[in-house]
């Protein structure tokens, strides 16, 4: 028998509810009956129906006053943008400046008037200065001129995002500080100017990795960059940036072991004072919403275990989720909660469980594959939504996570020690800072190593909602089996529903791919031309026209959501921007073969390009075209002479031959793109003659065989 705690009925019906208004009203009530029919099943296998009849109608009347909730937050963030005029803001600083990025550091900022004018409830922006300054500490009045920057439509594969839009952006052109006298413009002072210090006296002993760390894992800045990024997230250990449940779980233990001394075994302030000084650190970094979360479920479980009480993890993490659902409703549309639910979960009723099966003699390799086991555990739900959201599955992840939690645990404590030495004895600390140095080196290439690995990580298409739910259903039934095995019977018959489940997997799985000799996607970007091109005789071949760093960034995602790995060839032609961001990019995301740049560009070696890509660039002289024909298909791309057509740029994958300047062949289904224009000229067998299409979103062009069709946003 299925037994479930009414506070694990309310927060599933809660969460269900806030997550459908994201969707449609349909979706929504097929929801609440996918919900009711879940409740009757309940009903069904329960012993006392009277009372659970009672708990099921209450948590189900729950649904509907929780998603108007979040859609009146949807809705009110939406509306609630700035208008694009205006040019001064004044508001709270809501985050120290702490994200550095290619284009400035950036701030949020709680505005709460616009061009002088207030407004009737404040409104986040980010906040981006034109270069790195130090902006204001957290809870400072600001006053902000400049202009809205403009928002990208969700256009291309994998840029979607259910719930609120993202916070309005606004380039600064000026800042000045306001007189402020409030208790979080004196605390954002205090913990600012203490963060300032730290990082002024550990700068000058500390390697950049080292410091990149202390930044990151114990400030809670941003340091490292695009490529340092990237090498966390092809490893699947981009969490141990974010300061979340890992780094307070330390910080909390650190504590208990310096505190408990203080207070007696069963005392209520052995538990108290480490939370209590958990909570000062999170105010120390300014109250990060992943640390938040974080805390919250720290502070279910540590009032759980003081008042003596024997929760089970399933309660506690629906305790953890309603509270925050109820707290704020958009953020169970936050991938970062999702996340941090689906790993905790998954540690918990995955990782555990395979642990307890562990059968080894001595203590190193039990505690390997204890470790192995959590990491498992943790690693596969949250590899499901990875792969929805980001299109990366990383298997390496499970190798990569067993060394880099250790080690960054181990580190996380030696920078907090260290930062302490360094403002109480700092040539004590000046001593001990090699150590830290060398072992961050030593993390960077262990990182490194595996992330050079073969089919250490790839780009994937976004898997079917048909698969994901299945998926969901097996993570619910192991779920409800491990919280029930005692009242399952013999332990033999404890895995027949995980087994049933399974198979239910196996059979329901993504049907509709399109199968196609030549596709030809154009991802919308801001400035420029991207073209892809994919043939089975010639290859993956991108071509880039007047692109900047920004165009690029946005190509390459759609890109890698489409599932693309490598590129054979990319070519750059026009006059491109921000080329050294452009190659960041891509060779970032994707593994280009050759790349062709313009000839003024490859003179001399690029600053900042790895040296292993450098020998992957060759010259691309005006007027040369780069060109591959077969039996099936030509394709021709680069810098056009300056005598010819107005095809600036010319990419064709046909049946049949084309040149740059030569129409489409008569009778042949065949593809051409003006760049001048932005029209792509589409010939197919079912009509008679060539059709035109103005590109207003992303376009994928398809042959096959004699026919040609055109597919609006693909999706996979």
């Amino acid at each position: 028998m299925i037994r479930l705690r009414l506070v694990t009925l309310v927060a599933l019906t809660v969460v269900a509810g806030a997550l459908s208004a994201g969707t449609t009203r349909v979706a929504a009530i097929l929801t609440f009956a996918v919900l009711a029919g879940l409740g009757a099943g309940y009903l069904a296998q329960t012993r006392h129906l009277r009372v659970n009849l009672i708990r099921v109608m209450l948590a189900l009347s729950l649904f509907w006053p929780s998603f108007a909730l979040a859609s009146r937050v949807v809705q009110s963030s939406a509306s609630g943008q700035l208008p694009l005029d205006t040019s001064i803001v004044t508001g709270i600083a809501r985050t120290p400046s702490v994200a550095r990025s290619t284009g400035g550091a950036m701030f949020e900022l709680s505005a709460v008037t616009a061009n002088g004018i207030p407004i009737g409830h404040p409104v986040t922006v980010q906040v981006q200065m034109p270069d790195r300054r130090t902006g204001p500490t957290f809870g400072q009045q600001v006053r902000v001129l400049g202009k809205m920057g403009t928002a990208s439509p969700a256009l291309n594969p994998g840029e979607d995002r259910p719930g609120p839009p993202p916070a309005g952006l606004f380039l600064a052109r000026d800042i000045q500080t306001l007189p402020s006298h409030s208790l979080a413009s004196w605390w954002g002072r205090l913990t600012g100017h203490a963060r300032d210090l730290v990082e002024l006296r550990a700068r000058p002993l500390l390697s950049y990795k080292a410091f990149g760390f202390l930044e990151e894992l114990l400030l809670h800045r941003r340091l490292f960059g695009t490529v340092d990024r990237h090498l966390f997230s092809i490893t699947g250990t981009s969490h141990l940036l974010a300061i979340s449940g890992l780094h307070l779980s330390l910080v909390f233990a650190v504590m208990s072991m310096l505190l408990g001394l203080m207070f007696s075994e069963r005392s209520t302030g052995r538990t108290l004072a480490p939370l209590v000084a958990t909570f000062v650190y999170l105010a120390f970094i300014d109250f990060p919403l992943s640390a938040d979360r974080a805390f919250v479920m720290l502070y279910v479980l540590a009032v759980t275990r003081m008042s003596g009480g024997h929760v089970g993890r399933l309660a506690s993490l629906s305790w953890a989720a309603l509270i925050l659902t109820a707290v704020d409703p958009a953020s169970v549309f936050d991938i970062g909660l999702q996340l941090s639910f689906a790993s905790i979960a998954g540690l918990c009723f995955i990782g555990e469980p395979l642990s307890h099966l562990v059968r080894v003699s001595g203590r190193l390799a039990r505690g390997l594959l204890s470790s192995l086991c959590s990491t498992t555990g943790a690693s596969l739900p949250a590899a499901a939504l990875a792969v929805s959201t980001f299109h990366v599955l990383a298997p390496i992840a499970l190798l990569a996570n067993v060394v880099a939690i250790p080690a960054v645990s181990l580190l996380l404590i030696g920078l907090l020690a260290w930062s302490v030495l360094l403002l109480t004895i700092p040539s004590l600390a000046a001593l001990l800072a090699p150590i830290l140095n060398g072992a961050s080196s030593i993390l960077f290439g262990c990182l490194e190593l595996l992330g050079r690995l073969p089919g250490s990580h790839r780009n994937v298409p976004a898997p079917s909602p048909f698969l994901l739910l299945s998926l969901g259903i097996l993570f619910g039934v192991v779920i409800l089996s491990v919280d029930n095995r005692p009242r399952l019977g013999q332990r033999r018959h404890a895995g027949v529903p995980v087994a049933a489940a399974a198979i239910l997997v196996s059979l329901v799985w993504a049907f509709g791919a399109v199968p196609f000799d030549t596709r030809v996607t154009l991802p919308v970007v801001e400035q420029g031309t991207v073209i892809l091109v994919r043939t089975q005789g010639i290859g993956t071949w991108l071509c880039l026209f007047d692109t900047d760093g920004k165009a690029a960034n946005r190509a390459a995602r759609a890109l890698a959501a489409l599932g693309v790995n490598t590129l054979d060839v990319v070519v750059v032609a026009g006059s491109p921007a921000d080329l050294p961001d452009q190659l960041d990019a891509l060779f970032g995301l994707l593994a280009p073969s050759h790349v062709y740049l313009p000839s003024e560009y490859v003179q001399t070696p690029i600053p900042g390009l790895d040296t292993r890509f450098q020998s992957t660039i060759a010259s691309l002289d005006t007027s040369e075209m780069v060109t591959v024909e077969t039996r099936s298909a030509t394709i021709r791309a680069g810098n056009a002479s300056q005598s010819g057509p107005s095809l600036a740029l010319v990419t064709a994958a046909l049946v049949g031959t084309v040149g740059p300047a030569a129409s489409l062949p008569a009778n042949s289904p065949g593809f051409a793109y003006d760049t001048v224009t932005g029209m792509i000229q589409i010939l197919t067998t079912d009509a008679a003659s060539s059709l035109s299409l103005k590109q207003t979103g992303c376009i994928s062009v398809f042959t096959r065989g004699s026919r040609c069709w055109v597919a609006q946003d693909p999706r996979r």
